[in-house]
């Protein structure tokens, strides 16, 4: 019975478990079904299918509708436009040609320059006999300086016109004005000499400008340091901005006073060289460097015990002096340090055996100059002078020059240096305060150029390098390369006073914070720095973005506005009214925008008249001044706010072979005497030159002529770029405080640097038709090899070529065509698009014809409907003379021009150069050749681009179709039952958004025709400007170029996009814009885009109709029609996107996603994309990007380490000057201000200049130790951690509202990826929004009770910045392009079906689906959001290639191949004859001095022992 109890009992329980076992099984199927059915049955598959298909056909019709593009496109081929091949050889040869024969007008310009400087050098003129020139920097006194003022500083007034050929600067036609830099004493006897027989070359300037009216600034440079240019202009600066011109630094003034050189410069780092000593022997070296271009080779070794590279990477080699390689020098300076003993014998044979092998008849590479060679030593004294070394390695031939420099003032140190010099045709200086380092060092030029001057005949023209000029670079206004560092100094110095102001508003917060809502804020440590960041509380992340983004809107738009400002100049008497007027009004203390904002207030009525003019008169001046002060200048056509040029220049010899110099001579022990003797010589007088803008040659080289992606480039013998359309020469990583700042070697930019081929796996790792890479060489290159031996090419190359500042790219097989240009370095070459890029579009209206036939009517008439525009950057036709038009718009002159064309005599004049007149031309032929010109005649004479115009009435002509009342019949005409159906009900819609159709043209015109239901409610209270005129620029708009590209993909699809800042701006404001491109076709192999047409789009009524139709649920006749919620997007559990072919979100549910790219918000999906080969993946270096490292502050240790070195010091400094007293008998130098000065500075930088700027902490500012350390004042209180907890966290709700946890940090990222690169100034201890934190019962937020914070107030650390200095580096960045033809199957698009599996913990995935949007550049994809996958983010912002010490040594030693100059003269036989070597000493000591000497002696070899 037990037994059978027990067995039944057993059995229960298995029952009972097969039950429990049975219902879960049972239940399984059922949470199967419901786990499926929400991540897998309800994912919407063919839902997403039709709200694309329905998507893609309500947009294409109805943008075909209203931009009218059957109509325009029938227009083209109606109208009997043809296909003509582009023949790209034949092309390039005629644009050589006529750039060649532009090039031989400026040669022969400096050439007469040269030829009367010397023959005015030779007349003599009385020494008293007075001076008349116009001092550049003394024009026309402003009314504020006082008239005393005006007199001691010799002002004079001269009449001043704005010139648009001079970039609207004032000038003056008749004169030419000085420059004297502040360093040269414009008093002397030799620079007023110079200056009063230089002013016989007005006659010549004046006469250039009429044979060449393309000249711009022509230019003496005299050896003495002033500058005389023509035409005259005031020399504008700011009253805080010091005088750092000096002509003789000038690119254009180095090449051509000497022929190329290889320099070792040798540096004494010895004991002795501390305190002062060390400070101008590092700023001797870095002015050494400033006379260095790209055609010169340097290195420069540390000498002590032994002799070492001051850069370990230019190990026992010379490297190119560009601006990279001298920024490495200028770097390494600042790290060095002074130790044991100097030994000149290893230092001296180290500089000759290393010159001797840069000399070597081996060297075929194209590196170093194999011209001039020198040895520069820098030392405060040597023990012998080393002749047996010299004449081992350096006699009898004398290759090599000496020139040694003296640091301080010991006499007795100088007799071995100076033999040194003088032994070896070289120079000794020698140098005793910072104030005339610059003078001393610029002596070794002139010497350098004796055998040039010896020969006399041999007046080699040299061209530049390219370089970039605001206003212009003798207006005073130049950042060139040597001052880039200062301008980022002065920048930063802002961005400091900026950050001090809001410190001191918070101290004053805190200490009455009665005005804040939430004085909690003033614990918390986000907050407290967005203040100091940003001068307000409260703000999240999305403000903070929004005003980074206005920032750049605002340095863009100030760009734009100075683009569009068009140079005029009102009559002169109208001028002289307006003078006068506002000089009353000053005198009243009126402002001087009353002038304009109330016209009434003016008395004349012709003031009255042009008070609009006087308005744009008045904004153009006073925004020339702000970009003068902010170091930017703009102009029409200029690229980012600056002017890139090239000069060609030649030297100036003085005819004289003997000259009389003056000496001083020691009669016995105390008395001197002045004696004259004749010496021989051979001086250079100086250096003419003129500018040649790069638009100048531009122009000559039509973008027209080459077609939409099609482009030019110029390149010079060293590979460097001159100009090309991927030369990005400023700034743009950076915030906006430091936009527009000249990047470091933005002048030396490699062709291999801006082709970027589509072979490249790996940074500069290429092998292809550009380069034949041979290991870090490339002797073997092929395009870039021949460009620089200005051979003719033709290559074909894949490349790739990013848009929209690097975050698009385009994959692309180009064909390149180059022809070197004839009398210069340089090679030109054009590249054009193969395929499309074959043919071009043929269409003219033949304008005499036109005015012949009566019945077509004004040529005007072509224009008629609709507004319209012309490429602001093109010239249809422009006068060659007179830049003083009203207006100099390219509209209004092509009305002009077409009106005059109308009428009897009219010539068309298109041939813009010819060559220049033959020199053996008798003055009969000169004559016809250039008959002279009557002021009339002058005003007369003009350019027009016959081919240019023409096309533009035919384009005119066929896009004349945009009506102002365009009725409903018109447009529904001719079009299928769908289109009308769609065209009907988007007008009951009010148009579903549409502000504006627009078409651009071949030609470079726009036209386009707002619709008023839309624009009316918006454009008048719009703060942005009117889309279309600020993408007025044809076919070089990124949305012209994107639209042809994608033809081939899709030829009925409209390519969209929204600004990548459009989460930023006003959401009323944000535009999506569409366009299609009009392809001329005669068969599926030839055809040419002929005009871009396309729309703008209310944004936010796009999203509306994009929720519209993803919000329902479409019927089908198989299936149950019956709809839920959770298949929609309006289900919280289906997340849906409209991203483009880059993967950039057009659409989205949340606004706040529009603009960014897709993968920072999915960045799993986006990979998942591309693995189902959605996207692909195509990585891009740029080459030229610019790094920021955090700039560590010296200190004072280098110079007072010990207390032994600061009595040494103090001793030496002591007896220096006591001595210096006796000898000079001058008591100012007892207490010399540049040396004091220097000693107070620590490790003061010589480059920078100097400013009032707010002194910076030492070292990177460690945010959260300060915080910490303001802690410590608080011992009572608990230490706050990231980890602790609490309610007043300080934390501030979204504006919107929208109610998104996580913003902080992350959210800034991601707008940081739209708002471009933001300078990282502050280190990781600062905490972001989203970080958890907890806090002690007694400490609220992050800093003591406000009891105690209004006592101590806030640490001073928080005031400081993180100083950043620039630093060119290599970047790279992965960006996504779609393909389409993936997503087609048998033809048509099918939805792509994803899902990423067991992405969470509890085995949950996320599904998607992708389908292309029909007609357009569209994906919509549909994203499962309910399983809490962990997404990483997929960024595109590039970064920077970590290159390790081998790597990153090979970038700079990386020796592409170059050809050098031809000219070389460095030698004459009879140079030994000349002894001048600057050996002799002005002063002899006395007895007296003699001893006080030996005293001195005496007292510091006691303190050495």
């Amino acid at each position: 019975m037990r037994h059978k109890v027990k067995w039944w009992c057993s059995l229960s329980l298995v029952q009972h478990r097969t039950t429990v076992v049975f219902i879960l099984f049972s239940l399984f199927p059922t949470l199967l079904g419901v786990y499926t059915q929400e991540h897998d049955i309800n994912m919407p598959h063919q839902e997403v299918e039709f709200w694309a298909r329905k998507i893609g056909n309500h947009i294409f019709h109805l943008s075909n509708a209203f931009a009218l593009y059957n109509d325009i496109k029938d227009n083209f081929h109606s109208r009997d436009a043809t296909l003509q091949e582009n023949d790209g050889l034949q092309l390039v040869k005629e644009m050589a040609s006529d750039v060649t024969n532009m090039m031989k007008f400026k040669v022969d310009a400096v050439n007469r320059i040269m030829n009367v400087a010397e023959e005015a050098s030779l007349d003599k003129y009385k020494q008293d006999e007075a001076v008349d020139y116009f001092n550049a920097k003394r024009l026309n006194p402003s009314p504020d300086i006082p008239q005393e003022a005006i007199d001691d500083k010799n002002y004079r007034n001269l009449s001043l016109l704005s010139n648009s050929h001079f970039d609207g600067i004032p000038i003056n036609e008749s004169v030419s004005s000085v420059h004297v830099p502040t360093n040269v004493y414009a008093k002397a006897p030799d620079v007023i000499n110079a200056i009063r027989w230089s002013g016989r070359l007005d006659r010549t300037f004046k006469s250039n400008y009429e044979l060449d009216p393309t000249l711009s600034w022509q230019y003496f440079g005299s050896s003495t340091g002033f500058l005389r240019q023509y035409p005259a202009s005031e020399w504008v600066m700011d009253e805080k901005d010091p005088d750092l011109y000096d002509a003789r630094l000038r690119s254009w003034y180095i090449q051509a006073a000497s022929s190329p050189k290889d320099m070792v410069i040798l540096l004494d780092v010895s004991g002795s060289m501390t305190g002062l000593r060390k400070e101008i022997a590092i700023h001797v070296v870095l002015n050494i460097l400033e006379t260095l271009n790209e055609n010169d080779f340097v290195n420069i070794f540390n000498f002590s015990t032994e002799t070492t590279e001051l850069v370990s990477c230019f190990n026992d080699s010379l490297v190119q002096a560009n601006m990279e390689n001298i920024g490495e020098f200028k770097k390494a300076l600042k790290t060095i340090e002074t130790k044991e003993i100097a030994n000149f014998s290893k230092a001296l044979i180290k500089a000759f055996e290393l010159l001797q092998r840069s000399n070597s008849k081996y060297n075929k590479s194209g590196q170093g100059s194999q011209c001039n060679q020198a040895i520069m030593v820098v030392t405060d004294g040597a023990p012998d002078n080393y002749e047996k070394i010299f004449s081992t390695y350096n006699w009898p031939h004398f290759q090599v020059r000496v020139f040694t420099y003296l640091i301080g003032r010991e006499e007795k140190k100088k007799r071995d240096l100076s033999w040194m010099a003088c032994a070896n045709k070289g120079y000794f200086v020698q140098v005793t305060t910072l104030a005339e380092v610059r003078e001393q060092v610029l002596r070794y030029i002139p010497v350098m150029a004796r055998p040039m001057v010896m020969y006399q005949e041999d007046h080699h023209h040299i061209w530049t390098g390219v370089y970039a000029d605001i206003a212009h670079e003798r207006h005073g206004h130049i950042v060139d390369p040597k001052q880039i560092e200062w301008l980022w100094e002065v920048r930063e110095g802002k961005r400091q006073r900026d950050r001090t102001e809001n410190y001191q508003k918070l101290q004053k917060l805190v200490k009455d914070s009665s005005s804040l809502t939430n004085i909690h804020a003033l614990q918390d440590k986000w907050q407290v720095e967005n203040f100091l960041r940003y001068g307000e509380f409260g703000l999240s992340s999305r403000s903070i973005a929004r005003i980074k983004a206005a920032k750049m809107r605002k340095m863009r738009r100030q760009r734009l506005r100075r683009r569009d400002i068009q140079n005029f100049t009102l009559k002169p008497e109208v001028r002289e009214k307006i003078k006068h007027e506002i000089e009353i009004m000053l005198k009243r203390r009126v402002k001087r925008d009353v002038l304009v904002l109330i016209p009434n207030r003016i008395h004349d009525y012709d003031l009255w008249k042009h008070h609009k003019r006087l308005l744009r008169e008045q904004e153009k001046l006073e925004k020339w001044y702000e970009d003068i002060r902010m170091g930017r200048r703009g102009a029409p056509g200029l690229k980012e706010g600056y002017r890139l040029m090239t000069s060609v220049a030649v030297p100036v010899f003085d005819r004289k072979k003997t000259s009389n110099i003056t000496e001083r001579v020691l009669v016995n022990e105390s008395v001197w005497v002045l004696r004259k003797r004749e010496t021989k010589t051979a001086n250079l007088l100086g250096v003419a030159g003129t500018d040649v803008p790069i638009r100048e040659i531009e122009k000559l080289v039509p973008p027209y002529k080459l077609g939409v992606n099609g482009y030019s480039f110029m390149v010079n013998s060293n590979g460097y770029v001159i100009y090309h359309p991927d030369l990005r020469p400023v700034h743009r990583e950076s915030n906006a405080e430091f936009q527009d700042i000249l990047k470091p070697n933005y002048n030396s930019v490699d062709f291999a640097e801006v082709e970027l081929t589509d072979y490249e796996n790996e940074a500069r790792a290429n092998d292809s038709e550009l380069l034949e890479m041979a290991g870090w060489r490339d002797y073997y290159s092929k395009l870039r090899k021949e460009l620089v031996e200005q051979n003719p090419a033709e290559r074909m190359m894949n490349v790739k070529i990013h848009l929209d500042d690097m975050k698009r790219v385009v994959q692309r097989t180009q064909k390149y065509f180059a022809q070197k240009i004839s009398g210069t370095p340089f090679s030109l070459g054009i590249a054009m698009p193969d395929g499309y890029g074959k043919y071009k579009v043929h269409g003219q209206i033949e304008l005499t014809r036109e005015i012949q036939d009566r019945r077509a009517g004004d040529v005007m008439d072509h224009f008629s409907t609709g507004n319209w525009s012309l490429h602001p950057d093109w010239v249809y036709c422009e006068y060659k003379y007179d830049q003083h038009q009203e207006d100099q718009s390219p509209e209004a002159l092509i009305k002009e021009f077409l009106s005059r064309a109308q009428k009897p005599n009219w010539k068309w004049r298109s041939t813009r150069t010819r060559p220049p007149p033959d020199p053996i031309m008798n003055q009969a032929q000169h004559k016809r050749w250039k008959p002279s010109m009557g002021s009339d005649e002058r005003k007369d004479n003009y350019y027009c681009d016959k081919d240019l115009v023409q096309s533009l009435l035919f384009d005119a002509r066929a896009t004349n179709v945009y009506s102002r009342e365009v009725k409903i019949e018109d447009k529904i005409k001719d079009k299928n039952p769908v289109a009308i159906y769609i065209m009907l009900l988007s007008m009951g819609s009010q148009n579903f958004g549409i502000t504006t159709a627009f078409v651009a043209t071949r030609s470079g015109l726009t036209r386009w025709i707002d619709n008023p239901s839309e624009s009316s409610s918006s454009n008048g209270n719009s703060k942005e400007r009117h889309f279309m005129k600020v993408h007025n620029r044809a076919i070089d708009e990124v949305w012209y170029k994107r639209a042809v590209d994608y033809y081939k993909e899709d030829q009925d699809a409209y390519v969209y996009s929204v600004p990548f800042d459009a989460a930023t701006r006003d959401p009323d404001e944000v535009l999506v814009t569409a366009t299609r491109a009009i392809f001329v076709e005669e068969n599926e192999y030839r055809m040419a885009p002929a005009a871009v047409v396309g729309v703008t789009i209310k944004h936010r009524k796009f999203v509306d109709f994009f929720k519209n139709e993803t919000y329902k649920c479409p019927s089908y006749p198989s299936r149950d029609s019956s709809c839920k919620k959770a298949k929609t997007c309006e289900s919280t559990s289906l997340n849906c996107y409209l991203l483009d072919d880059n993967g950039f979100i057009i659409a989205s549910e949340n606004e706040d996603d529009t603009g960014k790219f897709f993968g920072t918000l999915e960045g799993t999906i986006m990979e998942s994309l591309v693995q189902s080969e959605v996207y692909k993946k195509i990585q891009v270096f740029d080459y030229q990007a610019v790094c920021l490292d955090t700039q560590e502050k010296n200190s004072m240790a280098s110079i007072l380490t010990t207390p032994i070195q600061t009595l040494k010091w103090f001793a030496n400094w002591m007896m220096g000057n006591v001595f210096w007293v006796l000898v000079k008998t001058q008591l100012y130098t007892l207490w010399d201000p540049n040396e004091a000065w220097a000693y107070a500075q620590g490790q003061w930088d010589p480059n920078a200049a100097p400013t009032d700027e707010v002194t910076y902490s030492k070292g990177p500012i460690n945010h959260q130790s300060t915080f910490g350390e303001y802690q410590e004042m608080f011992p009572d209180e608990a230490v706050i951690t990231e980890e602790s907890s609490g309610e007043g966290s300080g934390k501030y709700p979204e504006e919107d509202g929208s109610g998104r946890e996580g913003s902080g940090e992350e959210e800034i990222a991601l707008y940081e990826g739209i708002l471009e690169y933001e300078v990282q100034d502050y280190l990781d201890g600062i905490p972001t929004e989203d970080t958890k934190r907890t806090e002690s019962p007694d400490v609220v937020g992050d800093f003591p009770p406000l009891e105690k914070l209004k006592k101590k107030g806030y640490p001073i650390q928080l005031a400081y910045i993180n100083k950043t200095h620039p630093r060119p580096c290599d970047k790279t960045v992965y960006l996504y392009k779609l393909q389409s033809k993936k997503l087609k199957q048998d033809g048509l698009y099918k939805p792509v079906k994803g899902k990423l599996s067991n992405c969470h913990t509890n085995g949950c995935g996320r599904p998607f689906s992708v389908q292309k949007v029909i007609s357009t550049n569209l994906i919509l994809v549909a994203v499962n959001s309910l399983c809490p996958c962990e997404s990483r983010k997929v960024d595109i912002e590039p970064v920077e290639v970590e290159h390790n010490e081998t790597t990153s040594c090979n970038r700079l030693l990386m020796q592409h191949y170059r050809k050098r100059p031809q000219s070389c003269v460095n030698y004459h036989p009879d140079e030994h004859e000349i002894k001048l070597c600057g050996g002799a000493g002005s002063l002899g000591p006395s007895s007296v001095a003699l001893l006080t000497l030996l005293l001195a002696h005496i007292y510091n070899s006691m303190m050495q022992s």
